[in-house]
């Protein structure tokens, strides 16, 4: 990154980033009751805040609107009613804390991300990796395309196989044309079936075929499988063959998300070490993980600490994301680490992630869950392929504090002072007595 990539965003004089261009007329009012808060990720004090501080200075700040923050404010953000659609056999609601991560720059964008999670330090962490990152200009992305794949997989006669990529060819249009077929809308809207391919699966006589489909806004499962199926049907008209599977991959190479950040080595800077010696002892952590899956998985795991909660609040399938992650990391033969850091040439600290993120912005969860909608509007209301971008950028984040922490400090300093909140709260409320058994028949309760 050269000096000219740092995102330069004007300060009034206190320091703090302000909106560029003139107010005039109907603005000229909310301007002068805004001036003292205006849009930025920066927010001296949001975490010794209460909630519904917090939620008044997103509010302030234009990241939220009056009634997506009464939503979020809400005891119940999903109806029973609604629940009772989304899942089978519902009695209620199962909650999870929704917090705020700050200080990212992601593109030149001020962002808050909306963060869906259960451990201690996970928004402290990823809002820590976004505030180092801001010395270099912040994150920066490179745009995916929105690609889902398909899978077909059959068997033929092992005397027949070698004729299959022959006869693969000539029907390689008809494929395309079929998929299209099954998904007209789609079409319209600028995707479809981008490509296919044959695979030579390691069995003599069998194989699979991809469909490779642009799904533009949606994640794209019901999408790609209803052309899987409609395409397995055809194929067993179409070839003597024994027809198998027939659904969606979460390896899904062509929709990779790349982000990169750097961080000068002056911010780094900790008791006891030099920038210059965070950064080495960063790297060599890296390094570590690039040499050893074992502890690949748990650098792995920190990244997904980040990722996963974006893509809870947003309403996505993190179980998808977090099998094509792994999946990808192990795509060589050997898992490695989803991210590198390196030294840069000027002696900073250089970081990238590439991982695969299969999200949405539209349909199901995504646009009828009230709370995913105000997280949306958090971001923005972001097309699925910049979402991707968000969301790889806080598993950069995450990555990034938690090998500072473990190179220079110990994981355990900062994590379990957050963490002893939890432990407190366990302390105040350990008189009341646990339900361990429910007697049968008369609803008695026995408590130990």
């Amino acid at each position: 990154m050269t000096p000219t990539d740092v995102v330069s965003v004007p300060s009034n004089s206190t320091g703090e980033s302000v909106h560029e261009g003139a107010i005039s007329g109907a603005q000229a009012h909310a301007a002068k009751q805004k001036s003292s808060s205006p849009r930025s990720s920066r927010m001296t004090g949001f975490a010794k805040m209460n909630a519904g501080e917090r939620l008044d200075a997103l509010v302030e700040r234009e990241f939220l609107s009056e009634e997506m923050a009464a939503v979020l404010a809400g005891p119940a953000q999903l109806p029973i009613g609604m629940a009772d659609s989304f899942i089978e056999n519902c009695v209620g609601h199962f909650s999870l804390p929704l917090g705020i991560a700050t200080n990212f720059l992601i593109d030149g964008r001020e962002m808050v991300i909306p963060m869906a999670v259960e451990e201690s330090s996970v928004v402290a962490a990823a809002s820590h990796g976004a505030k180092l990152a801001r010395t270099r200009g912040g994150f920066f992305t490179t745009p995916t395309k929105t690609i889902a794949t398909s899978q077909i997989q059959f068997t033929v006669d092992a005397q027949n196989a070698g004729h299959i990529p022959v006869w693969f060819e000539r029907v390689r249009a008809e494929i395309i044309a079929r998929a299209n077929a099954c998904h007209p809308r789609l079409v319209s809207r600028g995707g479809g079936a981008t490509g296919v391919e044959l695979r030579v699966l390691p069995r003599a006589g069998m194989f699979v075929i991809h469909v490779h489909v642009d799904t533009r806004e949606a994640m794209g499962a019901n999408i790609v499988n209803t052309i899987a199926e409609d395409i397995g049907r055809w194929l067993s008209d179409s070839l003597p063959c024994s027809v198998g599977l027939k659904i969606l991959t979460n390896l899904t190479v062509h929709r990779l998300t790349r982000v990169r950040c750097e961080v000068d080595r002056k911010a780094l800077e900790i008791s006891g070490f030099s920038g210059e010696e965070a950064v080495r002892r960063i790297t060599a952590a890296w390094e570590f993980a690039d040499l050893d899956p074992y502890r690949a998985a748990t650098h792995n795991k920190g990244i997904m600490n980040g990722i996963d909660p974006v893509v809870i609040a947003t309403g996505n399938d993190w179980r998808a994301v977090e099998a094509g992650a792994h999946a990808f990391a192990a795509v060589t033969g050997q898992y490695k680490p989803l991210t590198r850091w390196f030294e840069t040439d000027d002696g900073h600290l250089g970081g990238e992630i590439t991982v695969p993120v299969a999200v949405g912005t539209v349909g199901g969860v995504t646009r009828l869950h009230p709370a995913v909608q105000s997280s949306l509007a958090l971001l923005g209301h972001p097309s699925s392929d910049v979402l991707s971008g968000y969301i790889a950028s806080v598993g950069l984040a995450q990555n990034l504090s938690a090998l500072r922490a473990l190179a220079c400090e110990g994981i355990q300093r900062g994590h379990m002072a957050l963490h002893e909140k939890n432990i407190e709260m366990m302390r105040r409320y350990d008189h009341i007595p646990a339900l361990t058994a429910v007697t049968r028949g008369n609803g008695a309760s026995k408590v130990e």
